[in-house]
């Protein structure tokens, strides 16, 4: 083993946070802080490894330095092929970059070898960024931040958000991939380790037992899983008071085992991403093992092998600061190591030393052997091929059948709920391994030295309990740790020097696999990165239909009298003498009682043509039972509703019925038609309400308004031709309902905010025009004047006022996007950008910028992303930056999304008149 600190590696004496080899292991990146933002390098391997190409002036040492990140970067890494690098930093940004052709150049530096530009800028954490993993093949990426989240993000063509994953109490401070692709752990201040499934990204497994002792924090906690997939291994946890790096076990998350021996905390682990074999000196058999690196904040950094008892090795006082980050060459020999000392170390090992790295075609057949799924799949985008079968009694059976995952049996659960984990473990041997019947069990080792050298230096015997030397590993068993809960290791201090251990201890290998509940092994993994909803369980069409709360009638305290009134929408009143309505070319008369017969008075109604100015002439004539209470006209169609509860629909020109007599519970106080004539809707007396569509002949709403209406009534009712309803109280609220999220919108209310925002952002003129401006036309209806006009007058110079409209407009925003009203989405995003422009902050602006702006250079140019109503999110961009542009404050703001809306309009321009291939 080779020790090499490159002294040409370095930011500037500033530190380094994060290193990171490439897949083919000529070239390296380190992150971390540049002279005035976060710095990202690309270096040359050559260089470091080799001292004749470090002396070679045509050799270049760095290929490309990146300074775009506009605060410290905390982590970088690779993809799995190597075309793409992740950043991620305190600005709260993710940055991915591309190799172009060309070379680069760094601010103030001189031409590089290579050229890498940012293709994507992912926005999405609202706190510093501190970790990122890259996914199995490539396809998604995990990110986590002091903000106490994990968001995972689709890094396929058009980087995006799949999920925000809650649940820590603390700063999340590393995220690792489980390599089978079932998992996802991520690591936090809050003292746990969770365990996320990918099929759904919900919790599976809190951890918390081996860090409720951690006092300190660290900067980072750089967790690992190891290649195989059976072993997690932590950063920051306690043993007996000493610092080690927790083994968690994917065999019912065991946490009796850990790696001992550091000073002070773990800060980062890193398995070799090979699995390794090699030759046991004394039985001459095949041994395969993994490899793993730890840091820890007393500046050592150690390399443990599963296959060996003791570390192969560890470096003491290696920097003079914490190790923050390690990095293994991709099936080579070398270990790369980072310091916020600002330097970096490199470890350069021998292949006698570590071990061969097993092929990838015995590696895929170990994991056909253990889960039943060949690695070279793809994990994620293969759903016929994606069965990860981790349940032992099924690996046999399903073998043949991996690529018709719907052929998989399905074992009760009743048969999973009796077996027992000994019978399991027992099925697991079977399945996988003959377990060799000549191996001796020891006892683990139970303590771990530190002696004091003479002049008062403490030093440390990490001592662990893996497999021996000359134990053979079964072939499914890759780095079996063999040891008891009940003989955790512990440290003890002795006043003289003293000789490193002469003796090892044999420990009893042990076939493990992860057994999960039934239900748990066969999720079908084709979806697991897509948020997944229960389909509805719908019997009947009428169970298809969108549902309010139900109509039934209900009672409310008084407020005088405490006792139960019933809750209506408002008064019915019938209609007296001749009452005429016109709409268009047509004109109707009712007259209640005006026809007296044996069995009862009738409502007569006539219909006239309006053919000629000051005159006109009866079309139709009609007969109603019951005294009509309300009527409606449209150019198609007229309704009357009667106080009986009966509605009769006509057609407006002959007379006709277009429905059958309808009857409902109590009378209706309110009808309307869309203005398209599509849609028919009524508010009975008991707060049900209806909507019908004209064409199809059917229910298109169903439901009760009854919770929105208190002691007040409604005054009005509107359906919009989308089939928006809207509801106008004589107490000046209003109200629209949302088919999509099934509740009432508020549109207009007493609230404060909303009498501060319509005072203070009139969109002009008052325009009564409900088909073109719905939501300004139903908020014109109620106009509640602010209690002190002189406080309102200059909403814009208190801080309280501006966040209070800033608000205001953002609903209002979300209100026309809900009720498809472009117009009016246009002129509130407008209103948005002038509030900002005035007295915005640059987070608030960024965060509105970002929302229209998507990522950079990967926004679609077509479909539902690109717009919202049908107005591109680039035009609304626009617009609000010529907003900001007026303002000098927003230049620098206005000048950066400015390029970066025409780099990206540059790009769709390319990618338009590229041609089309068949």
């Amino acid at each position: 083993m080779k020790i090499l600190q490159p002294n040409w590696v370095h930011h500037d004496e500033k530190s380094i946070f994060s290193i990171d080899v490439h897949p083919s292991g000529e070239k390296f990146s380190t992150g971390g802080q540049g002279n005035d933002s976060g710095r990202v390098v690309i270096w040359n391997m050559a260089p470091v490894v080799d001292e004749e190409a470090e002396k070679d002036p045509t050799v270049p040492k760095i290929l490309c330095q990146m300074d775009n990140h506009l605060a410290c970067v905390n982590c970088v890494r690779w993809s799995g092929s190597g075309t793409m690098l992740a950043s991620c930093a305190d600005d709260k940004l993710i940055m991915i970059w591309k190799k172009t052709a060309g070379g680069g150049s760094a601010f103030g530096s001189a031409k590089t070898a290579e050229h890498w530009r940012c293709i994507a800028t992912l926005r999405g954490h609202a706190g510093d960024v501190l970790d990122l993993a890259w996914s199995p093949q490539d396809q998604y990426i995990a990110s986590c931040s002091v903000d106490n989240t994990v968001i995972i993000w689709d890094a396929k063509e058009f980087p995006h958000i799949v999920q925000v994953m809650k649940g820590h109490t603390g700063l999340v401070k590393g995220v690792t991939w489980d390599p089978v692709g079932k998992f996802i752990a991520s690591q936090s201040d809050d003292k746990t380790l969770k365990i996320w499934k990918t099929s759904n990204f919900s919790l599976f497994k809190t951890i918390t037992d081996p860090f409720e002792e951690c006092g300190g924090t660290t900067h980072i906690l750089r967790l690992s899983w190891s290649p195989d997939g059976q072993y997690l291994v932590s950063a920051h946890a306690m043993n007996g008071g000493g610092p080690t790096a927790q083994i968690i076990e994917r065999d019912g998350w065991k946490c009796d085992k850990d790696f001992v021996g550091h000073r002070k905390a773990v800060t980062c682990v890193r398995f070799h991403d090979a699995i390794l074999k090699r030759m046991a000196p004394k039985t001459n058999k095949s041994q395969q093992y993994c490899c793993l690196a730890v840091g820890a904040r007393d500046k050592s950094l150690s390399v443990w092998l599963t296959a060996l008892q003791r570390p192969l090795v560890v470096v003491y006082d290696l920097f003079q600061d914490s190790i923050l980050d390690l990095s293994w060459s991709h099936n080579g020999y070398i270990l790369l190591a980072c310091s916020s000392d600002g330097r970096v170390a490199c470890l350069q090992f021998s292949e006698e030393e570590l071990g061969k790295p097993l092929s990838e075609e015995d590696k895929n057949s170990l994991y056909q052997r253990m889960y039943g799924k060949d690695i070279t799949l793809d994990l994620y985008t293969q759903s016929n091929k994606d069965m990860i079968i981790e349940y032992p009694d099924l690996l046999n059976a399903t073998q043949t059948k991996l690529t018709v995952p719907t052929l998989i049996p399905q074992t009760p659960q009743s048969t999973a709920e009796k077996s027992t984990d000994n019978d399991q473990t027992k099925t697991i041997s079977q399945a996988i391994a003959k377990p060799s019947t000549s191996m001796e069990v020891h006892r683990p080792i139970a303590k771990q030295i530190e002696t004091k050298t003479v002049d008062g230096k403490r030093r440390i015997t990490p001592v662990f309990i893996p497999l021996t030397d000359d134990t053979e590993t079964p072939a499914a068993g890759i780095g079996q740790f063999s040891s008891s809960s009940a003989s955790k290791s512990s440290i003890i201090t002795v006043e003289k020097k003293t000789d490193l251990p002469s003796s090892e201890s044999n420990a009893t290998p042990s076939t493990v696999s992860a057994v999960d509940s039934l239900v748990e092994q066969t999720v079908k993994l084709d979806i697991r990165l897509k948020k997944r909803s229960p389909p509805p369980n719908r019997t009947d069409r009428l169970k298809d239909l969108p549902r309010l709360p139900s109509p039934e009638k209900s009672t409310e305290p008084s407020a005088s009298t405490g006792q139960q009134t019933p809750v209506v929408s408002g008064k019915v009143t019938v209609l007296t003498g001749t009452v005429t309505k016109a709409f268009g070319d047509y004109r109707i008369q009712v007259g209640n009682g005006a026809i007296k017969t044996g069995y009862g008075a009738l409502c007569r109604v006539v219909g006239h043509l309006l053919s000629i100015p000051r005159s006109d002439k009866k079309i139709w004539e009609s007969v109603i039972g019951s005294p009509v209470v309300s009527l409606a006209l449209s150019k198609k169609y007229v309704v009357f509703c009667s106080l009986d509860g009966s509605i009769r629909y006509l057609d407006i020109r002959t007379g006709s019925p277009v429905l059958p007599v309808l009857s409902l519970t109590s009378p209706v106080v309110q009808c309307t038609f869309s203005a398209n004539c599509k849609l028919a809707g009524v508010l009975t007396e008991n707060c049900t309400l209806r909507v019908w569509d004209m064409d199809e002949q059917s229910i298109f709403l169903n439901g009760s308004c009854r919770d929105i209406m208190g002691t007040s009534f409604a005054t009005l009712l509107h359906i919009s031709d989308n089939g928006v309803p809207f509801i106008v109280l004589a107490n000046g609220s209003s109200f629209s309902y949302s088919k999509k999220l099934e509740s009432w919108v508020i549109t207009n209310s007493s609230d404060p905010v909303m009498r501060l925002g319509l005072f203070c952002s009139k969109p002009g003129p008052m325009v009564r025009n409900i088909k073109s401006f719905p939501l300004t036309t139903i908020q014109s209806f109620g106009n509640f004047p602010p209690t002190n006009l002189r406080n309102f007058l200059n909403c814009q110079n208190n801080t309280w006022e501006f966040t209070a409209q800033v608000a205001f407009i953002e609903n209002q925003i979300k209100i026309a996007e809900m009720i498809n009203s472009p117009t009016e989405l246009k002129h509130w995003y407008l209103m948005l950008g002038f509030h900002l422009a005035q007295n915005g902050t640059e987070d608030k602006v960024r965060q509105v910028l970002d929302q229209l702006l998507g990522t950079t250079f990967q926004l679609p140019t077509s479909g539902p992303e690109a717009s919202i109503l049908g107005i591109p999110k680039a035009t609304l961009l626009e617009e609000i930056l010529n907003q900001l542009k007026t303002q000098s404050q927003w230049q620098r703001i206005y000048m950066e999304y400015s390029e970066q809306l025409k780099m990206r309009q540059m790009k769709d321009e390319e990618t338009e008149s590229s041609p089309t291939v068949s």
